[in-house]
Parts: structure tokens; C-alpha cells; sequence
């Protein structure tokens, strides 16, 4: 039902039409143009992808704008759905078909190892987007699975799976202090979430590749 490809410009995956030929969404990301170029006639993929989702600054060199805001509507000229992530600041979303955009804040954590946290973002954006849920609302599920997994060591590792997300939901319920219009934000999780949840935090399995005895 959902790829995911990292376009590469100037290259050409035959996979990627052929994916989408046969009905698949195809979700896609991009590196660093090591050219210089920036130019999005070199990313021939992207005319088969249902979304794309670079950082700001890769969609702002890309649409040769200042903003990355107004990079995801330029974007959003070229592909169905225009994601860009704003690092601390949060994602922002251009849905062409609809004109809806929606940005949700980034959720403040302590961050232990960055690893992976752009593939787990789009994990939990492709989740969202299966499921037909709002944009704003597969925004705020991809940001909260990238967060959670900052805070643990080892790429696929840290990927949160549903226990976490219902451990890390039931704990800041309960908190005191919490911005009403914060939770309120995330209240959708209550309809997906297992009704009993184990305390936060959940041990989970530490890679021991790279690290000294």
C-alpha cells in the first residue's frame, strides 16, 4: 500500500514508477545535493510520489525561497502532499488537493541520539496517512514518534512502537502544569491507544555496537 524512497538527484529508480503503477503511495525523502544544484527537474522520481518530505532547508533551496512555509506551497505545485520539517520548530504541510495546510510545534524533549529520527517521522507520517486520518493530526503522530525516539540510542531501535506512545500519553496526562491546548492536540490518540498502558518510562533493548566495555 506505501513505499518510501530517497530521491537522489539526477538518478532514476525504475522501482518508484513501478510502485506507483501498481497503486502504491509512494512517500519520499531527500539527501544533500552534492552538486549544488538544487534543482527539481534532476529529482525525476518525484512525479510518481504521493508526498515529499525534505528539511527546510532542502525544500527551501529547491523552490528558491526564503521560508519554509512557502517552500511546502511551491512544492506543493509538484507533488499531492508538500511535508517540511522545521526541526525544533516543528512540520508544516501543504495538501495540494485540498489546499489544506496545517503546522503542528515540535514536542521539547531531551535528545540522547538523533539516529534515524527523520525515518521514524516518516514512518509515523505514513502510518497517519493510511489510515486516512486529518493532516494535522499525521503531523502531530510523526513528530511525537520522532521525539520519543531521540530520547533512546540506536536507530531502529529507538523506534517507538504503541505501548510507548500509550506509556508516554497516559504519563502526560497525569502531569501537573500541561498546556490544555497541548493535550488537546493529541486527544486523537485516545481512540488508538490500548485502554491499559505500562508506566513511563518502558525499559527497552540498548544496541551495544560502537560502545567500550
Amino acid at each position: 500500500r506505501a513505499a518510501v524512497a530517497s530521491l537522489v538527484p539526477g538518478r532514476s529508480e525504475p522501482w518508484v514508477a513501478a510502485a506507483a503503477r501498481s497503486g502504491a503511495m509512494v512517500f519520499a525523502d531527500v539527501g544533500w545535493d552534492e552538486t549544488g544544484r538544487w534543482d527539481l527537474a534532476g529529482l525525476t522520481d518525484l512525479a510518481h510520489c504521493q508526498a515529499f518530505l525534505p528539511n527546510a532547508q532542502e525544500a527551501m533551496r529547491y523552490t528558491r525561497t526564503d521560508c519554509p512555509r512557502a517552500a511546502a506551497h511551491a512544492l506543493a505545485e509538484h507533488v499531492p502532499l508538500a511535508v517540511v520539517t522545521l526541526g525544533a520548530e516543528g512540520a508544516y504541510a501543504v495538501d495540494a488537493a485540498t489546499g489544506t495546510a496545517a503546522e503542528v510545534p515540535a514536542i521539547a524533549v531531551e535528545a540522547l541520539d538523533p539516529t534515524g529520527a527523520g525515518d521514524v517521522f516518516v514512518a509515523g507520517f505514513v502510518t497517519g496517512t493510511l489510515a486516512n486520518w486529518p493532516l494535522a493530526d499525521r503531523l502531530a503522530f510523526a513528530g511525537l514518534t520522532a521525539a520519543l525516539s531521540v530520547q533512546e540510542f540506536g536507530g531502529s531501535l529507538s523506534a517507538p512502537g504503541w505501548a510507548e506512545i500509550a506509556a508516554w500519553w497516559q504519563q502526560v496526562r497525569t502531569c501537573a502544569g500541561q498546556d490544555p491546548a497541548a493535550l488537546q492536540r493529541y486527544a486523537f490518540l485516545e481512540d488508538l491507544l490500548p485502554a491499559a498502558a505500562r508506566h513511563w518510562p518502558l525499559r527497552r533493548a540498548v544496541p551495544t555496537i560502537g560502545f567500550r566495555p
